[in-house]
């Protein structure tokens, strides 16, 4: 099949919820697309190379480092499935979604990569090829990712996480989230192993967060499709007491989630791994939203981002 002149596609970031850590020990999770939050490539034909252009570097595909290497497999592996690992071609990638935060910088990365392939080449891509090349790359990323990421950053709608399965939901909420950069790069792994030194350290009082983190996620889920923004805000202050106590916050986050809450947020707490990392707050609407991000710039957020949830 004759290819395109160019080649477009495009994802965007996501923000876990609920169900932060929960979800390793088999909790259920719920993660939201930011559809503000934009990831774009686009690939064209050369006569020669194979150039990546990414945060205004270009780099030849043989010389991409070791943490690009799961955006290289993915290349080489669309090449050879699509059009023989032998093409030139320019890949231009540009993205707003900051890295190492929780917000899916690189399963949105893969996405928006393997769309373009498929648009350039002029061939359907299903969900299941979507996934089957996002996955690839997240394997070498990051190592036996759950899914949530790849499931979310290619969705339009919030991703019911559970068993090992993803399922998208409707949701009728009208509220408007903010979301706070702490400055801090989260740290998933040390995060992942404090949780599990707790499990050795203090199991019934750890344990009864991770369920009680599962628990509310049902709850989440109710409160979305429900449009009842009052609870929902509860359920993530709670959340948020239930991942201090498993000692993943950080300073800075609670000093972020404590100033939103004192601005007026319907609730606030930590998203991601946590030891850093993001935070956000739910607002009533996108007036309210906007004063609370002015607070948590005046507490210290080093960026901040203003997702409307209303619903169309």
């Amino acid at each position: 099949m004759e290819k395109k002149t160019v080649g477009y596609g495009h994802s965007h970031a996501k923000a876990i919820l609920i169900g932060d850590h929960a979800v390793v020990y088999q909790q259920p999770a719920v993660a939201i697309p930011l559809l503000n939050l934009q990831i774009t490539a686009s690939i064209q034909t050369l006569t020669t190379g194979q150039t990546i252009i990414l945060a205004e570097q270009a780099y030849d595909l043989s010389d991409l480092g070791a943490d690009l290497e799961g955006l290289r497999q993915l290349i080489i592996a669309l090449l050879t499935d699509l059009t023989g690992a032998k093409q030139s071609f320019l890949l231009e990638i540009n993205s707003v979604i900051p890295q190492e935060r929780g917000f899916g910088a690189s399963a949105a990365l893969a996405t928006a990569v393997t769309r373009a392939f498929f648009d350039w080449t002029n061939q359907d891509l299903s969900q299941e090829q979507l996934a089957h090349y996002t996955d690839l790359a997240e394997d070498i990323s990051h190592g036996s990712p759950s899914g949530i990421d790849a499931a979310t950053v290619s969705s339009t709608e919030p991703v019911w996480f559970h068993h090992h399965q993803t399922e998208p939901f409707a949701t009728n909420l009208e509220a408007t989230l903010v979301l706070a950069d702490t400055g801090v790069r989260g740290q998933t792994v040390r995060a992942v192993n404090i949780v599990k030194d707790q499990l050795k350290k203090n199991y019934d009082v750890t344990w009864q967060a991770i369920n009680h983190l599962g628990e509310l996620a049902f709850t989440v889920k109710e409160s979305l499709a429900n449009n009842d923004p009052d609870t929902l805000g509860k359920l993530f202050t709670q959340a948020h007491h239930d991942l201090q106590t498993l000692q993943v916050s950080h300073p800075k986050l609670d000093t972020l989630v404590n100033a939103a809450l004192e601005a007026g947020a319907l609730g606030a707490k930590l998203t991601g791994s946590g030891i850093g990392g993001a935070m956000f707050a739910l607002a009533k609407n996108n007036d309210q939203a906007l004063a609370i991000a002015e607070k948590l710039q005046e507490a210290g957020a080093r960026e901040t981002w203003i997702e409307p949830l209303t619903a169309d």
